[in-house]
């Protein structure tokens, strides 16, 4: 009877863990998208005082330059631009539209006896809205680019494999500390570009942040595979 309640438990532990991990990961994203807001606002006022809400909108044109141009096929949807355009008009909508906050704004614009700070405010949710529909693009382009980290997981797991039997057949040294420390080092590098992309404050082609991590995930990969133990 006991052997039989162990599995449920185990169930649960399992679907437990897997949406503890869903809900961090949609808590970093939100931080992410916070964070970007945040510094968008503080360079509004500082760094690009002089662009103003021009800054956050040219950021929107410059993101969907690089999706129409290098971004044109993907191995997970038929229409990529459509896929990131549609994901960041729900978000617009959803944020936005339906709270009133577009229309709110789109009257103190149209209002010519609105203050000075009404109007301030107002630039600033529409930086928001601009920043916000940035971190939509990216998400859709980040979630585009998983094939590239599975393709450099692949690769590392196959050449770490064979380099492991090297080592088992030709007597090497076991490295348990690294093997260690390899592991932990996976998803940081899983995880940062999506931090990192979401949140960096000027418009950066994706590669950029996408290919030298998808590299390093791919390293860590190979790592972990090649140091694990030799017998089993």
């Amino acid at each position: 009877m006991a052997q039989k309640d162990n599995h449920p438990r185990s169930n649960k532990g399992f679907i437990s863990t897997w949406i503890s991990r869903i809900m961090t990961m949609i808590v970093w994203l939100l931080l992410a998208l916070l964070m970007s807001i945040i510094i968008e606002w503080v360079g509004m006022n500082t760094t690009w005082r002089d662009e103003g809400i021009n800054h956050s909108r040219n950021m929107v044109k410059t993101e969907l330059s690089y999706l129409n141009k290098d971004f044109q096929q993907s191995l997970l949807v038929q229409r990529p631009v459509e896929y990131a355009e549609g994901i960041a008009a729900k978000m617009h909508n959803a944020m936005y539209v339906q709270t009133g906050i577009m229309g709110a704004i789109t009257k103190v614009f149209q209002d010519t006896g609105a203050g000075k700070v009404a109007k301030t405010i107002a630039e600033h949710v529409l930086a928001a809205i601009y920043v916000t529909q940035v971190f939509a693009i990216r998400l859709a382009i980040l979630t585009l680019a998983l094939p590239a980290f599975f393709i450099f997981a692949v690769v590392g797991s196959v050449e770490g494999l064979v380099q492991r039997d090297i080592r088992k057949w030709s007597v090497g040294r076991e490295h348990a500390s690294l093997y260690h420390h390899a592991k932990r080092w996976i998803p940081i590098c899983f995880i940062a570009p999506w931090v990192v992309y979401l949140a960096f404050p000027v418009s950066i082609h994706p590669n950029a942040v996408i290919l030298p991590f998808a590299l390093l995930f791919g390293i860590g990969i190979f790592m972990v595979t090649y140091l694990f133990k030799k017998y089993i």
